[in-house]
């Protein structure tokens, strides 16, 4: 077990350990005139909580987080059920506290509902928390089987929506961190991904709002307790402010008081994956309970885990400049064997290289033998610059500048790839790359111009005042009367009678934000060689991963006839 592993694990269990005697103490000032500045685990002896437990044993969270990793230990992968019959059993005869959320799944169990609807709707973070033993398991390459895991666990026993979604941003946070990034742009890559019930953007803000102060005020102030309004920025709170210091971040979070137990799971694991155990001060992982029992499920666990897709691939993150000297963040997937063919994917509008289509596809082609170069265009994701001043042309030259780099640094790309108003990018691009053979669209528009149907009611307004504010999938985007200048001017079905590379045309009949009838536009104006494919019965976004599988599964086979 490598030691960001190890330390991300012991930094779970230590964030609640380290939080025993003073959890749930809501006077922060009497913590400190109690103990003074807590360096050390503190005796729960008072704690009307858990004054059953002893000097470094584990809250009720960390309890469930132990039983987690005997359950994944065993079988090498998330049993549902298996950690369910754990679990249970821990809370037959239990010497702790026992909050709402397992009285409500006990009780639910005890009703006959099936383990999917158990959980109780408890909003607290807790939930969250335990997710630190499922890195054993799954690895980086693995992200959509660790996203369902982490998502099932926490369900279990809360069923909220907002802490279910939370899993996976915190799930998102530790895998940025393990694939080589810092802490602070994992959580900017995290809160780019857009979830069905998370403001994490918007908590994220209001975290960042509250940097500079105090961390016990600015956590005060946040709200100390468990729900999710008020834990999940003040947990983001204390990590944007004590990023850099392990110890000092899990200090100031016992001593801001409230549910520090639930902040410090998650606190501690994602400081020990940035840092790896040897950051964790030594007597903190000597005076755990639990430790050998710990180093035993780890034992267990250093047998490798079969992971045939990640033995096929690799991914590099990598950046380049483009033609406005800004830096444009990528992610190169490739075959752990000699790539038969170089690509390029372009994502769709205010997408980033990490929307889900992107990832699955880039990866599962990578898997096939082909290499991806997925970026995020310019002021969108982790790419510098200004989303304001951009518009189709300058994705073009972003395409142009991406390919460019692979041309410099491996093999010029001979496919592009594109999906949505990446599409049409790359129909545009593929005139302007001379070693380009193929392009593949999926669910593109025939003209960059019907992308303005997303905000055609601010159109006057933009022509009027040259700039106004849109909210497109929940974010807040400047669109400029440049934007729209450049759009109407690009005619992009007159260019494309003059290419004369090979397409392949993918497109849903059902996608009901861009009509197969663009689709039908853009394949009757390109020459032969040419192919369509039906992606029915897929949505735009291919937000099932089936239909992401079946668009990789056909560009690899049809990338062997016209890229070999």
């Amino acid at each position: 077990m490598n030691n960001k592993i190890r330390g991300l694990l012991f930094g779970s269990f230590i964030g609640d350990a380290f939080s025993l005697g003073a959890h749930w103490d809501y006077n922060s000032s009497r913590i400190k005139r109690k103990y003074g500045r807590i360096t050390d685990y503190i005796s729960p002896e008072s704690n009307q909580y858990h004054s059953l437990k002893k000097t470094g044993d584990f809250t009720h969270y960390g309890d469930q987080t132990l039983i987690l990793l005997e359950s994944v230990s065993e079988r090498k992968k998330l049993d549902l059920a298996d950690f369910f019959k754990k679990w249970r059993r821990l809370f037959s005869d239990y010497n702790g506290y026992i909050d709402g959320a397992t009285s409500d799944t006990l009780k639910n169990f005890s009703e006959k509902k099936p383990i999917e609807e158990v959980g109780s709707l408890s909003d607290d973070m807790a939930g969250a928390g335990r997710i630190a033993p499922l890195f054993t398991v799954y690895r980086t390459e693995q992200a959509e089987d660790l996203f369902k895991a982490v998502r099932l666990q926490t369900a279990l026993t809360h069923g909220e929506a907002n802490v279910v979604d939370a899993a996976e941003f915190f799930a998102r946070i530790v895998l940025e961190i393990l694939a080589g990034d810092s802490i602070l742009n994992a959580v900017e890559t995290a809160a780019e991904h857009v979830y069905a019930h998370l403001p994490a953007r918007e908590w994220l803000e209001k975290a960042r709002e509250s940097v500079e102060e105090n961390s016990v005020e600015a956590v005060k102030a946040l709200g100390q307790d468990c729900h999710m309004p008020h834990i999940f920025p003040a947990t983001l709170l204390l990590l944007l402010k004590h990023y850099n210091d392990f110890e000092t971040c899990l200090i100031e979070n016992v001593m801001a008081g409230g549910d520090s137990a639930a902040r410090g799971q998650i606190l501690g694991m994602i400081l020990g994956a940035a840092y790896g155990v040897e950051a964790i001060p030594k007597r903190w992982i000597d005076g755990l309970q639990a430790r050998l029992k710990i180093e035993s499920y780890l034992k267990d666990l250093e047998a490798p885990v079969a992971n045939t897709a990640s033995e096929r691939r690799k991914t590099h993150k990598t950046t380049f400049v483009n033609s406005e000297g800004l830096s444009l963040n990528a992610r190169l997937e490739t075959p752990t064997e000699k790539p038969r063919v170089y690509a390029l994917f372009a994502h769709c509008f205010t997408c980033s290289k990490d929307v889900i289509a992107a990832s699955r596809i880039s990866r599962a082609l990578s898997e096939r033998g082909i290499a991806v170069l997925r970026f995020d265009f310019t002021g969108l994701g982790n790419s510098d610059g200004d989303f304001a001043n951009t518009d189709f042309s300058s994705n073009i030259q972003d395409l142009i500048a991406a390919a460019n780099h692979l041309r410099r640094n491996y093999e010029a790309p001979a496919l592009l790839i594109g999906h949505s108003l990446g599409g049409a990018a790359v129909l545009a691009a593929g005139l302007e790359i001379p070693e380009i053979k193929g392009v593949v669209t999926i669910a593109a528009p025939s003209d960059p111009l019907h992308v303005t149907h997303l905000f055609k009611d601010k159109i006057t307004e933009i022509e009027g005042n040259g700039f106004v504010e849109v909210n497109l999938a929940g974010r807040s985007f400047t669109i400029k009367k440049r934007f729209l200048d450049d759009v109407r001017e690009q005619k992009l079905l007159e260019r494309l009678a003059l290419s004369r590379q090979a397409f392949l045309i993918m497109h849903s009949p059902v996608d009901k934000t861009v009509s197969i009838d663009h689709a039908r536009k853009i394949f009757e104006t390109v020459k032969h060689p040419k192919s369509f494919v039906s992606l029915h019965p897929a949505d735009h976004m291919l937000s099932n991963k089936d239909d992401s599988m079946f668009v990789a599964e056909i560009v690899s086979a049809w990338a062997k006839r016209v890229a070999a």
